[in-house]
């Protein structure tokens, strides 16, 4: 099965282009073969004979949107969770736990065999030992490397996979953590993913990690004091009772807590990020659900489209592992406290000129793929940035991480027709980003009537998914 492109004619929208320009008036946007051939005021572009044209008068194009941190579920089809990503404007993803399943997936729609987002998918993940996901129920493959001379061999088995990139985690301890890097840099690959425990953040910097995901870590390297607080999770043993990222959420807390008292801003290592064109992907959504596991919903928006034992699974998760077992009414003050001057700190690198890049951390717990997106937009005009940056930070920016932005993230001439039509101006209020009236996808349009098709589709798979896994 191949899906075809449409010729189009976009008329009579407003184009936000993905510059951060405001909203282009009555504008055409012509798509050919899967890409953009011209964008004009409508009175000057004639679509050509044989065309489709769409009256988008009242709407609103934009760039396509990226989620730059997800963990698609591989268990189902393309039906399934790629559909609802679609569905809500989002058409590429970064993948940040690589799997067989992901990668065949990657090539399918990249070749348009499949409906979806295009993808880029990393690695394993990298981590030391024992990893902190090792004693949760989770099918995605851990490489651990605990010695220099391991590193390395788990970066050059990377390089002969089929990973876009090597993702680090948490416990990676400093001499494997270093070589991984310089291995990584030798082959051509770039590095993203948590912050070492074990390695001050301004040498992670200098040694070449791209991204680093979520917010943890950050306060210890900003601490007056830094070189006490960065050295505290290194000397965490996680050997508790409970599962080991249980241990681990609430020792990090512990150490937030005790540098956000003692801040002083990490003029320097603000500086290296800077200047070394290091992103963070604040991923404050999934913040909100882990310091805040009361805004997790069993029964939220979008949930039906998902595997019904999703549900008790998040329960689980937000039980057992955010919540550890459960908090006092002081840690419980203490982690609303720390979610308050997360968003103080995202304001504060965007002001610095950090870049942001919009990801959600979907599935996990309160993370509905999709849906969550447009709240990590929301929730980045919550930290201080303009709907106009929000959107960037979900089009544009990730472009240019990913070094596509010759022909990704702008509504503009010879650029991929992967786009968004909304019912309402986003640059006004971000939360318009959720009413989408079309999705255009590789050059096919996919209009209300066939993306609600599609979600449908998808709910059923999700409950036939169930009932096989029932059956057996």
């Amino acid at each position: 099965m191949s899906l075809s492109h449409d010729r189009l004619a976009l008329s009579g929208c407003a184009v936000v282009d993905g510059t951060g320009a405001p909203p282009a008036s009555d504008q055409t946007v012509l798509a050919d073969d899967g890409v953009i051939t011209m964008v004009g005021p409508a009175a000057l572009v004639r679509p050509p004979d044989g065309i489709r044209v769409v009256d988008l008068t009242g709407r609103f194009v934009i760039p396509g949107l990226v989620d730059m941190h997800v963990h698609s579920d591989s268990a189902t089809d393309e039906r399934h969770v790629p559909a609802v990503l679609l569905a809500a404007g989002i058409t590429r993803v970064r993948e940040m736990w690589g799997r067989a399943a992901l990668y065949e997936r990657r090539e399918r729609v990249a070749s348009g065999s499949a409906l979806g987002p295009r993808s880029t998918v990393g690695s394993p993940l990298v981590d030391g030992e024992p990893a902190l996901w090792s004693d949760l129920p989770v099918d995605g493959p851990i490489l651990s490397a605990t010695t220099p001379a391991q590193a390395r061999r788990v970066v050059a088995e990377i390089a002969d996979s089929d990973a876009d990139f090597v993702k680090v985690y948490s416990r990676l301890q400093r001499e494997p953590y270093l070589a991984v890097l310089d291995e990584a840099g030798h082959r051509g690959l770039e590095v993203v993913g948590h912050r070492s425990d074990a390695v001050p953040l301004l040498e992670q910097i200098r040694a070449g990690q791209r991204s680093f995901e979520h917010l943890y870590g950050l306060w210890p390297a900003l601490a007056r004091e830094a070189d006490r607080h960065e050295r505290a999770p290194a000397a965490m043993r996680l050997d508790g009772a409970g599962f080991r990222y249980a241990q681990w959420f609430r020792e990090v807390t512990d150490v937030e807590w005790e540098a956000v008292r003692d801040l002083d801003g990490g003029a320097e290592v603000v500086a290296a990020m800077v200047e070394h064109d290091v992103a963070v992907t604040p991923t404050l959504a999934m913040h909100r659900v882990v310091d805040l596991p009361g805004t997790i919903r069993l029964d939220g928006d979008g949930l039906h489209y998902l595997t019904p034992d999703t549900p008790a699974v998040w329960e689980l998760v937000r039980d057992e592992v955010f919540a550890g077992g459960g908090r006092t009414a002081a840690q419980a003050a203490r982690h609303r406290h720390l979610y308050g001057l997360r968003l103080a700190l995202v304001g504060a690198l965007h002001d610095a000129g950090v870049r942001l890049l919009a990801g959600t951390d979907a599935p996990a717990p309160g993370l509905v793929p999709g849906v969550s997106l447009h709240e990590e937009l929301a929730l980045l005009v919550d930290a201080g940035l303009t709907p106009s940056e929000a959107l960037l930070a979900a089009t544009r920016e990730p472009a240019r991480f990913l070094g596509i932005d010759h022909r990704v993230g702008a509504v503009l001439p010879g650029y991929d027709a992967d786009l968004v039509v909304l019912d309402a101006d986003p640059t006004l209020d971000i939360r318009h980003t959720r009413r989408v009236r079309a999705v255009v996808g590789r050059g096919r349009l996919l209009d209300r009537a066939e993306l609600d098709r599609m979600l449908a589709e998808a709910q059923r798979v999700a409950a036939a998914y169930a009932e096989a896994e029932d059956a057996r």
